[in-house]
């Protein structure tokens, strides 16, 4: 829940007008600064000095009992020591294997067959087979004249077998090297049991060997009848592919094939170039014949149809020479048109007969010339594709009888090497390292049991201490109160005005006689002791003695000087007339603060009258030492004098207090009615400041009542007394009743003196303001 409170500006009641420095000015600035409040370590600091004996008992008592229990439990454990032997079970090279048992050429070849192959076993089945009972049940046999309680889960239980690996490019690669290890409290029965066990797997090695060659060996000869058979069939069938399509060299009848068919398709392409260009010829002369025009077509013939030509160009002639003489409708013109008109209609004739003719015959000889050359071209494709379906089977008849000829030569080979191998009957494994256990610098066996209780102890006070923070840190959860000035104004969003130290020298003045009270417009140090219209009558003699200030820590006293001079600082422009101090709970020094900030008021030079309005349980009197005969409750309820109530406190010229009276049935029906109002007028009319002490805000109306009718409120809060849900719902009381919050007087503070801030916190910056103001105003 967000505890932003947005109280009422402070609004002197006096005079109704508005200072220039207010709380909610503070507030302004407060919201400015809360990001980088968020960030302020000092709360866990505080949190750690706080609890730190919680966190401290719970570390140590958690520490004493884990390491209590590790070292209960490293005392019950059995030292073990653990040996190991290697064996190599397979050979580093397979080259470097058959060069020592071979001549050079034949170790040449046979390295091409990756003999390795034979060889490779198969480590996690190999592991297997060398733990199971088959294999181990000789072993525990020969241990148990040594050891008659030796069992196979016995010693399996204790052996282990690892293929050894390391690792490269970030992966684990595994070796040609198994390493057996066995583990037991007596060294001795390592060194028998390790010796054994490393005999039998030598002796299984030999045996596993010879197996496995004539396994081989057996193997290859089954499969050489097969591979035979296949070699002569692929020949077959290639004989035969050959026979049944006439190939004698593939690449030499494709290579003819190819230069056959772009031979056809040069000479396709002539052709159709030839047919385009007729034919466009064709359709030029029928464009000719068509515009009536024969000569163009004939013209292009040579001199075959020149006679003919000439005839219509004389005749030409001869009418443009006519037409010159003669109308167009005359007989000579008329005759030389139709004679012209014969001779074009001539024309046109021998031009189609040139056309039809011999043009389109040639055209259609082309065209057959074309067909023929795409029949021959769709001939050879075919052959081509034939071909190349047969080309491709003799390519796979080929490959396939190179692989078996290929297999069936390195089947031969192998079985040779494995026939030498199984004549010299070698041992494939090796022991690299006899059975052993590993020594210290000294000499002595090292233990496989390690006790872990530095680290464990290391690890059991870490955990202890994490978990003492997190208990101290749910306790301080838990204890919901303030613990320093810094959380007070960061959970009430209010300046921290004052912060109280704790003292034990407050003591407390006897009863001393009253004296009149002067005028508030007059001196403080004037003799005259005729009131205005308020007169105090003196009712208790004053005894000699020390002031209240007087007698006090140095701390206390200067907390209270700041305190005065930070609520005089955020009212100058408007001074304040009335106060009201309270707190949330009771016992949270509300009184005692009262009491002493009016002190300070009153020896500064003002004249403060100090109000016990605590109709409830007033303390007033008896801090200062005075009776508590007459007070606020009788100057309400009866017709009696200011005069009559009011008296001066011991030993203090401008300190004046009206004490709490008889306590009566119904404070609230006194507080809240009209003669109170009229009463807390008088009050400031007469005083330069007054200064109500009211009972605790939660839960009660009195301190309310008063607040709506005095200038501002302070709030007293007890450091680590106080809670702070009680603090939040009085303030949200007092946003209702239209209070002014002024700020908040931290009480209680253990700090040393010199810890003190003599600044309201948080209000840095108004002060700076503020004081630059009143500089200038100065000056000017």
């Amino acid at each position: 829940m967000d505890s932003r409170q947005d109280y009422k500006p402070f609004t002197p009641q006096s005079n109704g007008k508005l200072p220039q420095f207010s709380s909610q000015n503070y507030r302004d600035q407060f919201v400015q600064e809360t990001d980088e409040e968020k960030l302020d370590l000092s709360w866990l600091g505080g949190v750690l000095r706080r609890r730190l004996p919680v966190m401290v008992a719970v570390t140590v008592g958690l520490s004493a009992l884990a390491g209590s229990a590790i070292f209960l439990t490293a005392k019950k454990i059995t030292l073990e020591y653990e040996g190991y032997f290697s064996l190599l079970v397979e050979p580093a090279t397979a080259e470097g294997l058959l060069s020592k048992q071979l001549d050079n050429t034949v170790a040449a070849d046979l390295a091409k067959i990756n003999i390795e192959g034979i060889s490779l076993v198969d480590y996690e089945t190999q592991i297997r087979i060398l733990r199971s009972p088959r294999m181990m049940e000789p072993v525990v046999k020969e241990l148990r004249t040594w050891y008659s309680n030796m069992t196979y889960a016995e010693l399996m239980s204790k052996l282990s077998i690892n293929r050894l690996s390391y690792t490269k490019d970030g992966k684990q690669q595994g070796t040609k090297i198994l390493e057996v290890r066995y583990k037991d409290t007596d060294k001795n029965k390592i060194y028998g049991v390790l010796d054994k066990v490393s005999k039998a797997y030598l002796e299984y090695s030999l045996q596993q060997r010879l197996t496995g060659i004539n396994q081989g060996i057996k193997f290859i000869d089954m499969e050489l009848p097969k591979l035979r058979e296949r070699v002569e069939v692929l020949q077959l069938q290639v004989q035969k592919l050959r026979q049944q399509s006439n190939l004698f060299d593939p690449q030499l009848e494709g290579k003819s094939l190819s230069e056959q068919a772009q031979s056809i398709r040069g000479q396709q392409l002539a052709i159709q170039v030839q047919i385009k260009g007729l034919r466009n010829l064709y359709q030029s002369y029928e464009k000719l014949l068509k515009a009536n025009n024969p000569q163009g077509v004939l013209m292009t013939q040579g001199q075959a149809y020149a006679g003919l030509l000439g005839q219509i160009q004389k005749i030409d002639s001869d009418l443009s020479m006519k037409l010159a003489q003669y109308r167009e409708d005359s007989l000579p013109v008329i005759a030389l048109r139709k004679s012209r008109e014969e001779l074009i209609l001539t024309a046109t004739e021998q031009a189609r007969v040139v056309v039809m003719g011999t043009l389109e015959t040639q055209i259609k000889e082309i065209e057959a010339r074309d067909r023929a050359m795409t029949d021959s071209q769709n001939d050879l494709n075919q052959k081509i594709r034939n071909f190349s379906v047969t080309t491709r089977q003799y390519d796979n008849l080929q490959r396939e009888q190179q692989v078996v000829n290929k297999s069936l030569s390195d089947f031969l080979a192998k079985r040779e090497a494995l026939r030498i191998d199984a004549a010299q009957q070698q041992i494939p494994w090796v022991l690299i390292n006899p059975p052993e256990i590993p020594l210290d610098k000294f000499g002595q066996p090292i233990a496989a049991t390690v006790k872990h209780t530095k680290k464990q102890l290391a690890l059991a006070v870490i955990l202890s201490g994490l978990l003492g923070i997190a208990i101290g840190l749910l306790v301080e959860v838990l204890n919901t109160v303030f613990h320093t000035p810094e959380s007070m104004r960061t959970a009430t969003r209010l300046p921290v005005l004052g912060v109280i130290p704790f003292t034990k020298k407050n003591q407390r003045p006897r009863p001393a006689r009253a004296r009149k009270v002067t005028s508030a417009r007059s001196n403080s140090k004037s003799k005259v002791e005729v009131l205005e219209p308020l007169g105090v009558t003196p009712t208790v003699a004053m005894q000699p003695g020390k002031n209240i200030l007087s007698d006090l820590d140095y701390p206390f006293l200067e907390a209270f000087r700041s305190l005065y001079t930070n609520i005089h600082l955020l009212s100058a422009d408007r001074p304040l007339r009335s106060l009201l101090v309270s707190s949330a709970e009771a016992k949270d020094g509300k009184s005692t603060v009262a009491l002493h900030l009016a002190a300070t008021a009153a020896a500064i030079g003002q004249r403060v009258l100090l109000v016990d309005a605590d109709l409830r349980c007033p303390q007033l009197h008896a801090k200062l030492g005075i009776p508590n005969v007459r007070g606020l409750g009788d100057a309400i309820s009866t017709d009696m004098g200011l005069n009559d109530a009011i008296v001066r406190a011991p030993n203090q010229d401008n300190l004046f207090v009206l004490t709490a009276g008889q306590i009566p049935s119904d404070p609230i029906k006194l507080l809240s009615s009209k003669k109170m109002q009229y009463l807390m007028e008088q009050f400031q009319a007469f005083f330069d400041l007054v200064i109500y002490d009211t009972p605790p805000l939660a839960g009660l109306a009195d301190a309310h009542l008063i607040a709506a009718h005095t200038d501002a409120t302070i709030m007293v809060v007890q450091i680590a007394k106080t809670d702070r849900s009680q603090v939040r719902k009085v303030l949200e009381e007092l946003k209702i009743s239209g209070a002014c919050v002024l700020g908040i007087v931290a009480n209680g503070s253990k700090k040393s003196s010199g810890t003190y801030r003599q600044r309201p916190i948080g209000l840095e910056t108004l002060y700076d303001q503020k004081l630059s103001a009143m500089g200038t105003k100065n000056q000017n």
